[in-house]
């Protein structure tokens, strides 16, 4: 039976293997390596810093050096084709045994886990470590369900928006993901429009390179920018696992709450129309097309059609969304709110299957929304299984008979 198995080869799958590998911990991993991010559309950059979306592993082997190694930004903004790239170096340099097919099922088994393949094949694995992402937890408002796949879309489902060239597309959402699928459709040909349900849409300011002394000291720069809770949650990660759920929850949601890059402003200020303060309250299809109605504050409902809507409105971490867990399984699982509780080790109440990644959030805060989570996720979840394989492959002491009297 195989030690452990990684469903999923993105930042998380990839840094957990790196660690269990100089960890001597026998292991196979499955997925399309970095595929979320090598399916972004090609004039996307990450909003995070370089030097703060490095994937964690033993060799230290860091993006924002990739980068200068390159002659590529090694700052802001860094292009999501060349996190791809660096994500696929780190792969063939520490992780060369990935297996580029996906786990369809995992199911309970005798002494750990059964898994099927794509290809048909069935493993069993002691301990199943799940890194599959955001894959499967696109957010949909409800008002919009209804509609056909033709007509509705998220913001993760577009590596170009090439087709919507000429068309009148309708993006929801005010959060990074929606300002820049908007800037990204109206720089195709698209006639855009986005709806914001707050009063404004707001965007970050640059942080410069050079800052005096007082405000380093006072608002500190870290892997999620600059302030102080951001440097505490960088430099002490483990503390919100120790806070009360309710605390963790609302840290994990608020926490950089939505808002666009400094370096997307001028791209999106003047070309993309804003709707504020508008609540979708019914769509209906319409000859190929949408018609959304919708509700603005102090000027009523309206109606109004749209070829398209993309959905900009982020990522719900329910477990009932992972098609690939047996539902027994599933069920075994005990929950914050729809995400799985784990402890402090990421394992879940299903001793041996662990959760990385955005699905472990409410149980560990806002680092993991980020690749810079792994830096503290990895080697927490390679040390745990290291010490289970051990003390499960220590041999038994021998029981004497007892000499009686």
């Amino acid at each position: 039976m195989l030690d452990v198995a990684i469903a999923g080869s993105g930042p998380y799958g990839l840094a957990i293997a790196s660690h269990l590998r100089v960890r001597g911990v026998s292991f196979r991993i499955f997925g399309q390596p970095m595929r979320f991010w090598q399916e972004m559309p090609e004039k996307m950059f990450l909003k995070s810093f370089a030097f703060a979306t490095t994937i964690n592993t033993p060799e230290g082997l860091t993006y924002d050096r990739w980068c200068r190694e390159r002659g590529l930004e090694d700052r802001e903004p860094c292009s999501i084709q060349s996190f791809a790239e660096y994500g696929l170096w780190i792969q063939k340099q520490l992780v060369p045994e990935v297996e580029p097919t996906d786990v369809t099922r995992i199911e309970q088994a005798a002494g750990g886990f059964r898994l099927t393949l794509a290809t048909g094949e069935q493993l069993e694995a002691r301990r199943v470590v799940v890194a599959l992402g955001l894959r499967y937890f696109h957010r949909i408002p409800a008002a919009l369900t209804q509609l056909p796949r033709t007509l509705i879309s998220h913001t993760a489902d577009h590596p170009s928006y090439h087709e919507f060239r000429g068309k009148d597309v309708c993006v929801l959402g005010a959060g990074q993901s929606a300002l820049e699928a908007a800037t990204l459709l109206h720089e195709s040909g698209a006639r855009v429009q986005l709806l914001v349900r707050g009063p404004k849409v707001q965007f970050h300011t640059k942080t410069p390179v050079d800052r005096p002394l007082g405000t380093r000291l006072w608002n500190p720069l870290s892997v999620v920018g600059e302030g102080k809770l951001g440097w505490a949650l960088q430099h002490f990660p483990m503390v919100p696992h120790f806070a009360p759920d309710w605390l963790r929850v609302r840290l994990a949601r608020r926490f950089l709450g939505p808002a666009g890059a400094w370096w997307l402003r001028d791209r999106f200020e003047g070309n993309v129309p804003v709707q504020l303060r508008c609540e979708v309250i019914s769509v209906r299809p319409d000859e190929g097309g949408v018609v959304l109605r919708i509700r603005q504050r102090d000027q009523g409902e309206r109606e109004f059609r749209v070829d398209h809507v993309v959905a900009g409105t982020g990522y719900d971490m329910d477990l009932d969304r992972l098609p690939i867990l047996d539902g027994e399984l599933r069920s075994r699982v005990e929950r914050i709110e729809r995400a799985p509780r784990l402890n402090r080790h990421f394992e879940s109440s299903v001793a041996g299957l662990y959760f990385v990644g955005a699905v472990s959030m409410y149980s560990f805060g806002p680092l993991c929304r980020f690749v810079t989570g792994t830096a503290f996720t990895a080697p927490a979840v390679a040390r745990h299984i290291a010490r289970q394989a051990l003390r499960a492959s220590a041999p038994q002491p021998a029981i004497s008979a007892s000499s009686g009297t």
